[in-house]
């Protein structure tokens, strides 16, 4: 396996292991820290779906998160995700989850403070923005990370916050209204 590194917070510094990149896409660290510079995520619950190796997921909860969900259906990244959540002595934090990105949120009838939606780029729709635009409590977030060509359609009841690319990645944060 590989690995990057936290970018900054209580866990900056620390190691944590990827899956390899034939199955996920790891956020870069620059893109990391800019998310994380723009959104305030002390003491929220945050679902990280297609979560590869947990990058975001545990870069928010260095920033004093609440909990995380981890959502993927790669048993490597499964994998990656509890080894880090052990190596942060982190697990009465998080929930894992092994299942179908669109599958738990079509099943989920809970409403969370931050979502993060990262999916390989080959997988990323507008349909899939709008599904995961019903995991978002009122005044929550959705941050997106999709490639910069893609046309991205905001959900009903959401405005953009911000939106800037980086590189071939373009970050956009939806705040439902």
């Amino acid at each position: 396996m590989i690995s990057t590194k936290i970018s900054s917070g209580l866990y900056g510094g620390r190691a944590l292991l990827l899956p390899p990149q034939t199955i996920t896409r790891a956020v870069s660290s620059k893109v990391r820290l800019a998310i994380f510079n723009k959104l305030e995520v002390d003491g929220k619950v945050v679902v990280d779906l297609f979560a590869g190796g947990g990058t975001l997921g545990f870069e928010a909860l260095s920033h004093g998160a609440k909990a995380v969900i981890f959502v993927d259906i790669s048993s490597a990244a499964i994998k990656a995700i509890r080894q880090n959540a052990t190596s942060l002595a982190v697990l009465s934090s998080v929930e894992i989850i092994k299942d179908d990105a669109m599958r738990f949120i079509l099943k989920n009838n809970t409403s969370y403070d931050i979502v993060f939606l990262d999916p390989p780029y080959e997988e990323f729709s507008n349909d899939l923005v709008k599904c995961a635009s019903n995991l978002v409590q009122l005044g929550g977030i959705l941050v997106i990370s999709c490639s910069k060509r893609f046309n991205l359609r905001i959900p009903q009841k959401f405005k953009v916050l911000h939106q800037k690319d980086y590189g071939d990645t373009k970050i956009a944060y939806l705040q439902k209204i």
